[in-house]
């Protein structure tokens, strides 16, 4: 028996919601609510693509304490990649929850659009925009809104989602199977019946060459990628070229990457992608110092005028030599 409440009218008073039974009349601002909407997608989107700069607090921990090392070393590596892993799933619910109430507002708006700019909205059109399907829907919602994810999947292949972009963790790899000499074919499967499959042609010495085909589930080709990777050495400088085509057959992106080296040591590198008009479309420079051996890493994008900003700086220390150990 759990102890008796002692403060019931208290506890009833903190915890009432009559807001949600009705009330009076809430004044909708539609241009206001759609300015809201589209502040909050692109703080949504901004998160997202800013979160990839994070990815350095997950592989610096590994490449630290990397082999055989003491268990408290060790520790320390599980302890810090476990909080940029909770970081980065905070991050992604963040910017979900941005989402949602992005995607609520513009419902609240739309609702209202045939109506004056200042319009009277009841709390169950507010319920609804936020998936309560308990109230009636907005009679000025357009049909094309206000669907669950699930009734838009029940409604036929119109609704279904799209395959997960190629690079993304939901594919399953398959196993890589020989098909001459130089090629190799690998098939992925997709979290609703997709398929993805990437030929890779390797000829010793050249260039290679890897195309990637996703189809739907439908058996329809959704998207055909290839790129052609080379390598060239001058002196002490390595470059490697990749080149990204589209399905049909026109370069989309370049992306080189330049390292210099100081016998098997990278001392500075640089990589820049650039698209098919030869804009860059992203930037990243890693300087090591010689005396200190600290290295500094930054990320260039173009801003709205298509000048290069920097955008994110790294800067690590020297990496030091764990002790020896003897039996």
């Amino acid at each position: 028996m759990g102890t008796e409440n002692p403060y019931p009218q208290q506890t009833s008073a903190n915890t009432a919601t009559p807001w949600l039974r009705g009330g009076p009349a809430v004044d909708v601002d539609l241009d206001g609510l759609r300015e809201y909407a589209r502040l909050l997608a692109s703080q949504q989107a901004d998160i997202a693509a800013r979160s990839r700069y994070l990815t350095p607090l997950s592989e610096m921990p590994d490449g630290a304490f990397n082999g055989d090392v003491l268990g408290e070393a060790d520790a320390v590596r599980a302890g810090l990649q476990g909080n940029a892993a909770e970081l980065g799933v905070y991050l992604s619910k963040l910017a979900e929850s941005l989402g949602n109430v992005a995607s609520a507002a513009q419902t609240i708006a739309e609702s209202y659009r045939s109506g004056d700019a200042v319009s009277a909205a009841s709390l169950n059109d507010v319920l609804f925009a936020f998936g309560d399907k308990s109230v009636p829907r907005p009679a000025g919602l357009p049909e094309n809104l206000g669907a669950t994810y699930v009734e838009q999947q029940m409604a036929g292949s119109a609704g279904a989602s799209a395959p997960p972009p190629a690079n993304s963790p939901l594919w399953r790899d398959g196993p890589v199977t020989p098909v001459s000499a130089y090629q190799t074919v690998q098939t992925s499967t997709g979290p609703n019946g997709e398929r993805r499959e990437v030929s890779t042609v390797s000829v010793p010495g050249g260039v290679t060459t890897a195309t990637t085909t996703i189809v739907d589930r439908s058996g329809e080709t959704v998207s055909a990628t290839t790129t052609r990777t080379s390598h060239r050495v001058d002196g002490p400088i390595r470059t490697t070229t990749v080149e990204t085509f589209g399905a049909d057959g026109k370069l989309t992106a370049t992306t080189e990457t330049r390292s210099r080296y100081e016998g098997s040591t990278v001392t500075e590198q640089t990589t820049e992608t650039v698209d098919a008009e030869g804009r860059t479309t992203s930037l990243t420079t890693e300087k090591v110092d010689p005396v200190t051996r600290e290295s500094t890493t930054s990320t260039f994008q173009p801003d709205e005028s298509g000048l290069l900003e920097e955008t994110n700086r790294v800067s690590t220390g020297t990496r030091t030599s764990g002790p020896v150990v003897s039996g």
